[in-house]
């Protein structure tokens, strides 16, 4: 008797055992389902920026040389970097990009959120047709506007100049800026507004002073994409601004392509430092980031 109650005991126990067993085979299973194609895109996605820094690093005698993979490592530095800063001028068109994107994100934000809090707070007869003047805007393709801009800028003498280009940064990035804005401020009670004005606030007060605070994960947003936008646009820099001391950073580092020959150690380490600002200001304000895009998301 006491035999076979052990023995059935046994039983359950190693049959618990295998059941315990096939779950835990089951959850590895779905946990390779998962982990196995996200690693995939992820090798795919940063394995480009890699190579891209890899060869900034590599020697130039190297870079046209079949190396073994044991030797491919040997012999990184950054004499591409000195060659960089030293020998052209990077430095200056980095400047001059930092400039010109941060002077539009800051204008694209101050016009965004006064745009955004009219539409926001006030109903107007014509308010349905702005809003779709402003959607209609990012219909059309920017490039078929490069010849009319390009002669209203020649007569108001604001070509191959920074506010010539900011102006265009600034009426390019700005329909979206206004939408982004717009569905963050619809989120915020009017209730604010009320007791800020009844404090004696004026209306722009309570934009910068009261909604703008509240609205931070959505101007954050806002800052990313404007920046983003402005810092990678090449056409109409490499059109408006022709002298080289104006030159953006992606028109610059377009002009270390020679005709014969070129220095992609070089190049590599200009598009390496260019991916620096865009990764810092990301980093900056990620927390915000996904908070705000969701939130401009909503709808009226």
């Amino acid at each position: 008797m006491t035999a076979d109650v052990t023995t059935k005991a046994a039983g359950r126990a190693a049959g618990e055992e295998q059941v315990v067993r096939r779950d835990r085979d089951r959850r590895r299973a779905r946990d390779l389902l998962v982990i196995v194609p996200t690693s995939l895109i992820l090798f795919v996605l940063v394995f480009p920026v890699l190579w891209m820094v890899l060869t900034s690093l590599r020697p130039t005698t190297a870079l046209a040389a079949r190396t073994p993979w044991s030797q491919y490592f040997d012999g990184l530095g950054f004499g591409a970097y000195g060659r960089l800063f030293s020998g052209s001028h990077f430095g200056r068109y980095l400047l001059n990009s930092l400039l010109v994107s941060a002077v539009s994100t800051a204008c694209t934000i101050v016009l965004a959120c006064l745009a955004a809090y009219g539409l926001s707070r006030f109903r107007f007869r014509l308010r349905g047709t702005v809003l779709a003047v402003v959607l209609a805007t990012q219909l059309l393709p920017f490039v078929v506007l490069i010849t009319p801009l390009y002669i209203a800028l020649g007569e108001v003498g604001l070509l191959n100049s920074y506010v010539g280009l900011v102006i265009v940064y600034v009426a390019m990035t700005l329909p979206l800026a206004i939408y982004l804005t717009l569905g963050y401020f619809n989120t915020i009670p009017v209730v604010l507004d009320e007791a800020a004005r009844v404090d004696g606030c004026s209306t722009v007060g309570i934009v910068f002073r009261v909604i703008f605070p509240i609205a931070l994960p959505g101007i954050a947003t806002v800052v990313v994409t404007t920046f983003i936008a402005t810092w990678e646009e090449y056409f109409f820099a490499s059109v408006l601004m022709t002298s080289d001391d104006l030159k953006t950073v992606q028109v610059g580092l377009s002009s270390f392509f020679g005709e014969y020959a070129s220095d992609w150690g070089m190049i590599m380490a200009a598009a390496t430092v260019s991916t620096i600002p865009t990764i810092v200001l990301f980093s900056v304000v990620q927390k915000r980031l996904v908070a705000g895009m969701a939130a401009g998301s909503v709808k009226e």
